[in-house]
Parts: C-alpha cells; structure tokens; sequence
C-alpha cells in the first residue's frame, strides 16, 4: 500500500514548553486525516533544569517515557492524541500526557496512532501544536527551550 503522507504546513512550526507558546499552523488541504505526524528539525524542551531533553515529553523519572505534544484546534481540544489516550498525573486531575509504542525522547517522528473515525480537516483552518504542561497550565514555570517540527497528514 501507497503512504498516503502529506506534508501540510509550509514553514516549520515551533512550539515551546511554557507561557502558552503553542505552533499555530493552517491546514493546506481540506480532506478526512486517519492521523498526522510530526517530524523534528531542530530544538528540544526540559521540563526542568535537573533532567534531559526531549523532543516531544519530560524525561523527569516520573514521568518514565511519557510524551506531552498534543495537537488541538483553534479552541485548544485535543485532536491527536484523542483525549481518550490522554492519561492524568494523581493529584492534579489533568490529562496532558500519554505513551505511543516505539516512540521516546529523540524519535525523529512522533507518528499518532490512527483514529477510528478520520478528522475533517479544511484548507485554512488552524491546528496548534501545544506542550502537554503548557496546554494545561500545570508546573510549566521551570520548563525551557522549544522545537520546530514539519507535520504531515495521512489523508484518506
């Protein structure tokens, strides 16, 4: 079978890990999406001075290999992951991370798993790409650096 990717942003699209400074992209074909990826080019994030970076999660023990790059819309819902896999850290009731088999740290893709009913997507419309942390607001004031991804769409 054919890989269906398409690459649907023009300049890479840069998002950091703290003060809400999510990657806004706009779609450049309308279409029904089974799932996106993104691509890294360049940077990466730390949840906190003490631990290593990462391109796509916090790699803080406790958080093992969880990833935190989520891609919403415009009124920031989650898209991919869908918020079914989203998981929440006991205590502070917010879901902002998940894992995805195969994938860590430094994977030079972040591939969602496909979903069972397909995203429609219009020419135009805004996609955000948001740090887990972030995107919720949730102990980002230690949080530094950024990464510029491409971001690809599987459509159907």
């Amino acid at each position: 079978m054919a890989e269906n990717w398409q690459k649907v942003n023009t300049d890479p699209v840069c998002f950091g890990a703290r003060d809400d400074t999510y990657g806004a992209l706009r779609i450049t074909k309308t279409g029904r999406v089974k799932t996106m990826k993104l691509v890294h080019r360049s940077g990466s994030i730390h949840c906190n001075p003490d631990d290593g970076d990462s391109y796509w999660g916090c790699t803080y023990s406790g958080y093992a290999i969880k990833l935190m790059t989520i891609i919403t819309n415009a009124n920031r819902e989650a898209l991919l992951p869908p918020t079914e896999d989203l998981k929440t850290n006991p205590g502070n009731g917010k879901k902002y991370f998940y894992s995805l088999e195969g994938t860590g740290h430094k994977s030079p893709e972040l591939v969602f798993r496909s979903l069972s009913s397909p995203l429609s997507l219009k020419g135009n419309q805004e996609l955000q790409i948001w740090y887990g942390q972030d995107w919720v607001d949730h102990s980002e004031e230690n949080n530094s650096g950024q990464v510029c991804v491409d971001v690809f769409a599987w459509y159907i």
